[in-house]
């Protein structure tokens, strides 16, 4: 993970600016990375069909999750390619209506390259207002959907705080399932881990 750190500080150190500076944009450098890293680990340590290997207790495997994650951050790597073209437009990202590419949860290596593709394409390209006014959608049940004002910031946020927690079920299908044990802190929200520092460690469910 030290080696995936600094990956992504070279990502977010050559392409200097302002934009690359600002915490909504390093902190999803460094989410992608950790998407890649586990990825990975995964892949390095038991092969290649244990990405895909459901955990009957949980039934998902890290691909799933990983999966998952990475396509709500493709939301708003889409709304940001879409600010770029036309800073006056009002992109919509709508969560459960996203595109699914069932080879993000089958195949390790394109997992990992598919993230730090993903990573390169938001850092490396001009940077666009954060506080840019986006609709969030989202499905209600089966037949109402929700479209909420939001913020480009905040919906950067939303999918790195997302991404947590599907990080935390990741780890435990790859220790529990697959005997992989991810460094300590993955899947650990950086509230958690301040207050590990500060008051000592305990368990957040959930992340």
């Amino acid at each position: 993970m030290l080696r995936a750190l600094a990956r992504t500080r070279r990502l977010v150190c050559r392409h200097g600016s302002a934009w690359t500076a600002a915490p909504e944009i390093a902190a999803l450098a460094r989410c992608l990375e950790r998407h890649a890293t586990i990825a990975e680990a995964v892949h390095e340590h038991c092969g290649a069909e244990a990405f895909a290997d459901a955990c009957p207790g949980i039934g998902a495997s890290v691909g799933a999750h990983l999966r998952h994650s990475l396509e709500h951050i493709q939301c708003c790597a889409t709304a940001i390619e879409a600010l770029r073209s036309d800073a006056a437009c009002r992109p919509t990202l709508a969560y459960d209506e996203r595109e699914r590419d069932a080879a993000l949860e089958a195949d390790a290596a394109y997992a990992a390259a598919r993230s730090r593709a993903v990573a390169e394409t938001i850092v490396a390209g001009p940077g666009v207002a954060l506080d840019a006014t986006v609709l969030a959608a989202f499905a209600l049940d089966s037949s109402a959907d929700a479209r909420a004002p939001s913020t480009l910031r905040r919906e950067l946020v939303f999918v790195v705080h997302h991404a947590t927690h599907h990080f935390f079920v990741a780890a435990l299908v790859a220790k529990g399932h697959l005997g992989v044990a991810l460094p300590d802190d993955v899947g650990r929200a950086p509230a958690t881990l301040r207050n590990d520092s500060q008051r000592g460690a305990y368990i957040d469910i959930g992340g």
